[in-house]
């Protein structure tokens, strides 16, 4: 019971964590506009080349061209091989792919192993003991691999912290764990169920487990779900903003905010709006006004 109620507030903090981590950003200001290309919603020819509706001189005239297949593409291919990872750190590849699919793993055989309990489904309980089996020593694998490349390599110690190293050992615990319950031939699910009785060991996973869920949503691990409101929303947004009735009306009202800028281009002074000092080229009136 003590397991379950452990469990079960882990689970409410995750998902109020993670609720207001979401709402939070959706209502930041709207973010400086990369237009950097290619992005994979563009027509497919441009893309191979890095170009934009911008080539076309009169494209405010025409309807935007759209491919929501290859941001699916793109992020399957993140999700499922760390495209991006592979591509720009290969020696860091290989390790942190093992962790992600020991993490993806471990919450598939999870969902299988409730699954399991609700339906009476010895199939799903096949499912979860096969998950767990290989999730945890694909994810202890990934885990000790990326603390030594951590300490060793060069080119990650300026940005290895101290809570980057915590997050590793503490998933590393997880998978160790597991793995010792694994090879006991015990499963999360067969307690639940009452199958087993809870030991030391299971006792020690689970309380890592809840920790790692209601600590989840407060660290840089939530990059899992926020990558899509990055990517989609700021890093491939290049619509026009005059199409978009939200966005123009948010860049209007900043456009009026004051200007607290005093260098030479822009010498707003606190006292010229954003909208004079950016119709003003030469910067001068706005100078003179400060």
């Amino acid at each position: 019971m003590l397991l379950i109620i452990l469990l079960s507030v882990a689970g409410i903090i995750f998902v109020a964590g993670n609720s207001v981590r979401i709402v939070k950003f959706l209502r930041m200001p709207t973010p400086l506009r990369w237009e950097l290309y290619p992005v994979p919603k563009g027509p497919r020819e441009r893309q191979r080349y890095g170009g934009s509706y911008f080539e076309d001189s009169d494209w405010w005239t025409r309807p935007q061209c759209s491919n929501p297949q290859g941001e699916v593409a793109f992020m399957a291919q993140e999700v499922v091989l760390l495209k991006s990872v592979r591509e720009g750190f290969r020696g860091l590849w290989l390790w942190s792919w093992l962790l992600h699919w020991g993490l993806y793993l471990y919450v598939v055989a999870t969902i299988a192993g409730v699954a399991g309990i609700v339906a009476s489904s010895e199939t799903f309980h096949a499912l979860a003991a096969c998950g767990y089996g290989l999730a945890s020593p694909l994810g202890l694998l990934g885990s000790l691999g990326l603390l030594v490349m951590r300490g060793w390599n060069p080119r990650l110690q300026p940005y290895t912290t101290r809570t980057a190293i915590f997050n590793l050992l503490l998933l590393a615990a997880i998978f160790a764990s597991s793995s010792a319950l694994a090879i006991a031939g015990a499963t999360v699910p067969d307690v639940l169920a009452g199958n087993l009785r809870p030991g030391p060991a299971l006792y020690t996973h689970l309380v890592l487990v809840a920790f790692f869920v209601a600590y989840f949503p407060f660290t840089h691990m939530t990059h899992a779900y926020m990558k899509f409101f990055t990517w989609h929303g700021v890093r491939w947004d290049d619509s026009p903003a005059f199409r978009n009735h939200r966005i123009a009306k948010t860049l209007a009202t900043n456009l009026e905010r004051k200007a607290a800028w005093a260098a030479p281009h822009i010498a707003g002074g606190d006292t010229a709006t954003w909208s004079e000092v950016v119709a003003d080229a030469s910067g001068q009136e706005a100078a003179n006004r400060a």
